[in-house]
C-alpha cells in the first residue's frame, strides 16, 4: 500500500515537471521572431554555412562566385578567400567582400567577382552575422582564365570564299552543330563571329555579325581578291556573361565575276 502511495506521488511529481518544461516552452514563444517561414529565438547567434557556391569565368582574369544563402536574418556580409590550410584567419587572403542588408528573408543568390590571376585555384567562402559572427568555411574550385587561354582560341573555320554573284561572294563554314540524343544542337559556347572587309562601291570598312547558327554569309560589294579579317567570340561556360575573343583570321576574296 505504502509502495502504490509513492509510486503514484513520485509519477505525479514527474507529470508536473514536464508539464512545467511545456509551459516554459510555450513561454518562450512569444520571444521568438517571426522570419521566411519559420521561427528564429533572439538569442541563436550562429550562422549555418553557405547553402553552395558556384565559380563561373565571367571574363579576362576574372572569376564571378554565385553564393547560395538561406533564410537567415543576421547575414550581413559575404567573404571570399583563397584557401588556407592555416585556421587562423588571414586578411591579407581576402579575395572580395559584399556587405548584405536584407529586406526580404528567403533563399537568395549573392554574386561577387573578383580579379585573380590564371590557373585553377581552392577558396574559402563564408558568412558573417551580427558582430562580426563567422559561419563554417565552404570550400569550392574555380578556374580563372587570362592571356594563355586566350591565345589558344582559334576562330570558326569556313572553307574560304567563293563568288556568288557578279558582286557577292558566299564564305561556307564549318558547321557549329554538334550531334545531340535529340539530332542536332547548336554548340551554345561559340556565340557569333565577326568579319571586317572593305567595300568596293566607297571604300569604307563594313563589319558584318555573324550568327552561330549560320553555315554559309552572303557578302555584298566586296572588291575582287580583297582581303577580309574575322574574329569569333566563345564563352567560357554557359552562362558566363563575358565573351572571349580569338586571334583573327585573314581570308581573300574571289576574282570577280
Amino acid at each position: 500500500m505504502i509502495n502504490n502511495f509513492k509510486n503514484k506521488t513520485v509519477n505525479f511529481i514527474g507529470i508536473g515537471v514536464f508539464t512545467a518544461v511545456l509551459l516554459c516552452f510555450s513561454c518562450e514563444d512569444t520571444d521568438l521572431v517571426e522570419t521566411y517561414k519559420q521561427y528564429v529565438p533572439e538569442n541563436v547567434v550562429s550562422l549555418a554555412m553557405p547553402d553552395s557556391v558556384s565559380t563561373i569565368s565571367s571574363g579576362h582574369n576574372k572569376l564571378l562566385f554565385r553564393v547560395f544563402v538561406n533564410s537567415d536574418p543576421k547575414i550581413k556580409k559575404i567573404v571570399v578567400a583563397l584557401f588556407d590550410d592555416d585556421t587562423t584567419d588571414n586578411d591579407e587572403k581576402i579575395l572580395a567582400t559584399l556587405d548584405i542588408n536584407r529586406t526580404v528573408y528567403e533563399p537568395e543568390i549573392y554574386e561577387l567577382e573578383a580579379e585573380l590571376p590564371e590557373g585553377g585555384n581552392e577558396y574559402f567562402v563564408h558568412i558573417e552575422g551580427l558582430e562580426g559572427r563567422k559561419s563554417i568555411k565552404y570550400d569550392v574550385f574555380g578556374t580563372v582564365l587570362g592571356d594563355e587561354y586566350k591565345e589558344s582560341l582559334q576562330a570558326r573555320q569556313n572553307f574560304g570564299a567563293s563568288a556568288y554573284s557578279d558582286s557577292e561572294a558566299i564564305i561556307t563554314w564549318v558547321s557549329n552543330r554538334v550531334p545531340d540524343t535529340d539530332g542536332e544542337v547548336i554548340d551554345n559556347l561559340l556565340i557569333k563571329t565577326e568579319l571586317t572587309y572593305t567595300s568596293s562601291i566607297d571604300g569604307s570598312v563594313k563589319t558584318i555579325i555573324i550568327d552561330e547558327s549560320e553555315d554559309e554569309t552572303i557578302i555584298p560589294d566586296f572588291i575582287s581578291e580583297g582581303t577580309y579579317v574575322y574574329t569569333t567570340f566563345y564563352k567560357a561556360v554557359v552562362g558566363s556573361p563575358y565573351l572571349f575573343e580569338s586571334n583573327p583570321i585573314e581570308g581573300v576574296f574571289p576574282e570577280k565575276i
